[in-house]
C-alpha cells in the first residue's frame, strides 16, 4: 500500500512539473489568435468605400434569386440602408461560393477593413421556401438574406442592426 502511495505522489510531482502540451489553447504572448473559418482571403488592394443608400429606392429594388454560379467574388459595391448601424469607411472582401454536401450552398466569408482585421465566417445559404443565411462558424444563428445572381455577379441584402440592411454586390473572379 505505501508503494501505491508513493508512486501516486510521483505521478503526480512530475506531471506538475511536465511542460504544457502543443495543443493548448492558451495564446502566446507574440502571436494573435485570430479564430479562421475559412482560407478565404480578401483582395485587400480593392477596399471599397461603404456608402448610404436612399431606403425608398432600395427597398423598391427587388431582389429575384437566380442560381449562383460557384466561385470566389470580390465586393464590387456596400451601401447602408434605412438605419443600419455596422459597416463604415473602406472594406475588402472576398466571398467564396460551392455547393454544400448536404443541399444547398456554402458562404466561406473573409472581410477586412482598413485597420486589417480580418473578419472571417461561413454559413449554409438556402433559397427556399425564404432565402436565409445558418451560420456554421464564426458567427451564430440565421438571418434573413435577399439575393438576386446575374452571370457573374452577386447582389446579396443582409440584415444590420435592428432596422437597417447592407447592400453588397459581388463580382466573381476570373
Amino acid at each position: 500500500m505505501r508503494k501505491v502511495i508513493v508512486l501516486t505522489a510521483a505521478a503526480a510531482l512530475l506531471l506538475g512539473c511536465s511542460p504544457p502540451s502543443q495543443s493548448s489553447n492558451t495564446p502566446s504572448a507574440h502571436a494573435p489568435v485570430i479564430a479562421a473559418c475559412n482560407s478565404v482571403a480578401p483582395d485587400r488592394q480593392r477596399q471599397i468605400a461603404v456608402g448610404d443608400a436612399l431606403a425608398e429606392a432600395a427597398a423598391a429594388a427587388d431582389l429575384r434569386g437566380g442560381a449562383i454560379a460557384p466561385g470566389v467574388y470580390d465586393l464590387t459595391r456596400a451601401a447602408r440602408l434605412g438605419a443600419a448601424t455596422g459597416w463604415t469607411g473602406t472594406r475588402a472582401v472576398a466571398l467564396e461560393v460551392s455547393e454544400a454536401e448536404t443541399g444547398g450552398v456554402t458562404f466561406n466569408w473573409a472581410g477586412a477593413g482598413p485597420d486589417g482585421v480580418l473578419d472571417t465566417w461561413t454559413a449554409t445559404f438556402t433559397d427556399t421556401p425564404e432565402p436565409k443565411l445558418t451560420y456554421t462558424c464564426g458567427r451564430i444563428g440565421e438571418v434573413a438574406a435577399d439575393f438576386a445572381a446575374h452571370a457573374n455577379a452577386l447582389q446579396l441584402r443582409l440584415p444590420d442592426g435592428a432596422n437597417g440592411q447592407l447592400a453588397l454586390d459581388f463580382q466573381r473572379r476570373p
